[in-house]
């Protein structure tokens, strides 16, 4: 009988800086889960080549949200299409818009971050958001406008499932595979880490509590979970291990 699964593979690990880069392969079918940075791009592309493919071969690419860290190489793949959340789409978008504004940028970034303040370390953080977007904020290089198909309106293929999670970012999505072992949440930065979040090099939540209840609720989940900044592990029990 022929397997029915999706084989599931990191291409690029998750790092305190660099996102997980995902795999998804069945049959002939290919799908990349997050795309990375443009400086990841030979990487992403030499794991690819391991494996006998080429960015002609990447029928899909799915975008958990649209952090630079997690999208700047959708345009390695001008053949795909490319699924995520209009809304984390468009709230990254004016987000990263509104953060290169020179005079206003701090009073502009409470509209996406209004937790700022109970956050000690948030200016320090949110300047160095800034000049991470000032480096690499490129949208050309999240892929042709006209391939976006929005999960809103798309559905993903069979035996996948989007999970909102809105934590991070409005519109975050995590992935949940259901294979016929076990089930795999390619989570994204709903779980940075399994236990050490504070050294990811990233943003405050947008909403803490809901953060807090999404990375609950994934790693509450039985199977193999893959965080967004960090290397994958298994959950046989579907006990959430202790908080960080």
């Amino acid at each position: 009988m022929k397997d029915s699964s999706w084989k599931t593979e990191v291409l690029l690990p998750g790092s305190w800086r660099g996102a997980t880069c995902t795999l998804l392969s069945r049959g002939h079918h290919h799908i990349i889960v997050d795309t990375g940075m443009p400086h990841e791009a030979h990487r992403l592309l030499e794991a690819l080549e391991k494996r006998g493919l080429h960015p002609s071969d990447i029928r899909m690419i799915v975008n958990t949200h649209f952090h630079v860290d997690h999208v700047l190489n959708n345009c390695l793949f001008p053949e795909s299409e490319i699924y995520g959340s209009q809304q984390s789409h468009d709230w990254c978008c004016e987000a990263y818009a509104d953060l290169l504004d020179e005079q206003n940028w701090e009073k502009l970034s409470l509209k996406y971050y209004p937790e700022s303040a109970d956050y000690e370390r948030a200016p320090e953080l949110m300047g160095a958001l800034r000049r991470f977007a000032l480096r690499w904020w490129d949208r050309k290089r999240l892929g042709d406008a006209s391939h976006f198909r929005w999960i809103e309106t798309h559905p993903l293929p069979d035996d996948m499932e989007f999970l909102v999670t809105n934590g991070h970012v409005p519109g975050h999505v995590s992935v949940i595979i259901h294979n016929n072992e076990q089930p795999i949440v390619i989570a994204g930065d709903a779980v940075l880490t399994r236990e050490h979040d504070e050294n990811v090099f990233t943003m405050i939540p947008h909403n803490r509590e809901q953060f807090q209840h999404d990375r609950a609720r994934i790693l509450g989940m039985m199977g193999r979970i893959l965080p967004g900044h960090d290397g994958e592990f298994s959950n046989p029990s579907g006990v959430a291990p202790a908080a960080p």
